[in-house]
């Protein structure tokens, strides 16, 4: 009974007495790479407050320690913090800056108060939003080739590139930024330019963004080796009835190419036709047939190539004249004043030389035409002849037999087009015109020097030929060109110079054209035009062209373009300007007293020493 009695005492001390009890977040805290992650924590041993001298917190990542608290603070990460003064209303949460990849995995949270301990566990995820891709892995061997890397989702533009080649840094740069994309990070990009050797087939690049305070962006690739296309672009017998447009892209890989022929920007329904050549490359012909009209005139056509060599891809223009229309009654006139002079010795025979469509470049791809007409039938044939020294190679139209020779001399046969076209000329179908086409791709060694015979023939017999001698000039190889640099804004009356340049191996022979669009009007500036001055300078790999000119407030929202072309007239690169924005002039804002004063208050020997 005794016992019993100093039992009742105790019990209501048994129920005030609580358990510690720890709670942190079930789910997982999932942070950004580079943000500020917040780790909960809370413990309660039903009195409130808690005097935080009675409480000791130690924060663990997988058994390392983070952060602890035994009266005082103890960083062992740095960044991570606490909240001492959290800790009289039972909070201990741990706060950690700029996660990275490093500090993701399973958190504990031990807090010991009075005599009392428990541990509860945590898991943090940290994802990097930030993005890397290369682009240019595709590369031509022994020629000047572009690695373009872009960085984006970024916190913050201050980053700097590093290329790599298996390990061993090639090149430290600052990028170039792009632009903020809706607030939702920065966008870097830098380029690489470099001449790959049989010594990079397996070597392992990368591209590395390094950023205060994250971890290391790196995206790892291999090159790709391929062969860039050649593009010949030509009209064969223009101003005829039976006129064709012609896009020839030879000696590509790998077998990934598209084309497509447009006539002022409208889609055109080609033919196209591929084949293997001997080398392991691939050729096409694209072949759009049509019967050119007035309607033709200063009409541009367009060939444009995609291929995994040509980052963007490329297109080849060409714009001609069309003669107008004139009365069949005149050409009626005309033809019989001809035939009655010099026409009737024409059709005995008539033979045109060898011409060549631009100059030989080593790797580019060559054409050559020659034509005959007179009173011939319909059996006349025509085939090449390459002769360098003593050896000499025999090219016949695809389809036509080749003598019999051997594997090697048959290969270089196959490496070699030709096809002939044969019209008749006349009503009586007496007198007949035979054109013949040559093309293959340029090897200096090969060509150089080289002559190339054109013969006609009927019946194993030689009816007449022509003769060429082949010159290859050096190759001039890849360039690029940049975009229109005009300023963000300029005002009325002051002078403005825009500039465009293209830079690698750039063409000798170039020329440059400036063009301002507004309201879809379109003027085109030359270096005779008082109003505007262009300026050009060639040195170190870059060719650089000006535009100089003190724009108007008419000039406001215009658009200028400048292109690249050669001689013969072939478009390299066209780029353009972002839209100009012209201000009025800035305002005097100096008081009347200053403007009275004038000079005056400057003249220094006017000043007295008070």
């Amino acid at each position: 009974m005794m016992s019993a009695l100093l039992l009742i005492p105790l019990l209501p001390i048994t129920l005030v007495c609580a358990q510690l009890q720890v709670t942190t977040s079930s789910s997982p805290v999932i942070a950004h790479a580079g943000n500020t992650a917040l780790l909960h924590c809370n413990f309660t041993l039903g009195v409130s407050p808690v005097d935080p001298a009675q409480v000791h917190v130690v924060w663990k990542n997988d058994g390392k320690k983070v952060l602890a608290y035994t009266g005082e603070i103890t960083v062992f990460r740095h960044g991570a913090q606490f909240s001492e003064e959290r800790l009289a209303q039972g909070d201990a949460s741990l706060t950690i800056n700029n996660v990275t990849e490093a500090d993701g995995g399973k958190y504990t949270c031990n807090v010991r108060l009075a005599s009392e301990q428990e541990t509860q566990s945590i898991t943090l995820i940290v994802k990097d939003h930030r993005q890397i891709w290369v682009e240019g892995t595709m590369v031509i061997m022994n020629q000047s080739n572009e690695l373009r890397c872009w960085a984006g989702n970024l916190s913050s533009s201050e980053v700097t590139f590093e290329w790599t080649r298996n390990g061993h840094v090639l090149s430290i740069a600052t990028p170039r930024v792009l632009e903020d994309v809706l607030g939702q990070g920065f966008m870097v990009e830098s380029s690489f330019c470099f001449t790959p050797t049989t010594e990079d087939e397996q070597a392992q690049y990368s591209c590395q963004v390094r950023q205060k305070s994250l971890p290391l962006l790196k995206k790892t690739f291999r090159l790709t080796f391929g062969v860039r296309p050649e593009i010949t672009f030509l009209i064969v017998d223009k101003s005829q009835k039976n006129s064709s447009l012609v896009c020839i892209v030879s000696g590509f890989y790998p077998n990934d190419l598209s084309i497509t022929l447009q006539r002022n920007g409208e889609i055109l329904g080609e033919h196209t036709k591929k084949w293997l050549n001997a080398n392991g490359t691939f050729s096409l012909i694209a072949i759009y047939p049509f019967k050119v009209t007035v309607k033709d005139d200063n009409v541009v056509f367009s060939c444009t190539v995609r291929h995994p060599t040509i980052p963007g891809g490329v297109t080849e223009r060409l714009r001609f004249l069309v003669d107008p229309y004139v009365p069949q009654a005149f050409w009626v006139i005309a033809a019989v004043s001809f035939l009655s002079t010099i026409g009737i010795p024409l059709l005995c025979k008539h033979v045109s030389d060898i011409s060549v469509c631009k100059d030989w470049t080593d790797g580019c791809i060559a054409v050559l035409k020659c034509h005959i007409a007179g009173r011939y039938p319909k059996t006349i044939t025509a085939l090449w002849l390459v002769r360098k020294g003593e050896k000499e190679i025999e090219i016949k139209e695809r389809g036509s037999l080749h003598p019999i020779g051997d594997y090697r001399e048959l290969q270089e046969q196959d490496s070699y087009t030709c096809w002939n076209t044969v019209r008749s000329t006349s009503a009586c179908g007496l007198r007949h015109s035979l054109s013949s086409v040559l093309c293959f791709q340029v090897n200096k060694e090969q060509h150089d020097k080289a002559e190339f015979i054109c013969r006609f023939m009927r019946a194993d017999k030689i009816l007449a030929e022509k003769q060429f001698s082949g010159n290859v000039l050096d190759n001039y190889g890849f360039y690029s060109a940049s975009d229109v640099s005009v300023p963000e804004l300029c005002d009325e009356g002051e002078k403005v110079t825009l500039s465009c340049f293209m830079r690698g191996n750039v063409p000798r022979d170039i020329r440059v054209m400036w063009e301002k669009c507004l309201n879809n009007e379109r003027a085109v500036y030359s270096k005779e035009d008082e109003n505007y001055q262009i300026t050009e300078n060639k040195s170190g790999g870059k060719f650089y062209s000006f535009l100089t000119f003190i724009p108007s407030l008419d000039d406001s929202g215009a658009v200028f373009t400048c292109s690249f072309s050669e001689n013969e007239g072939r478009i390299l690169a066209v780029r353009h300007s972002q839209a100009l924005t012209v201000a009025e002039p800035k305002k005097n804002t100096w008081s009347r007293t200053y403007q009275d004063w004038g000079f005056r208050a400057f003249d220094e020997s006017a000043i007295t020493e008070m």
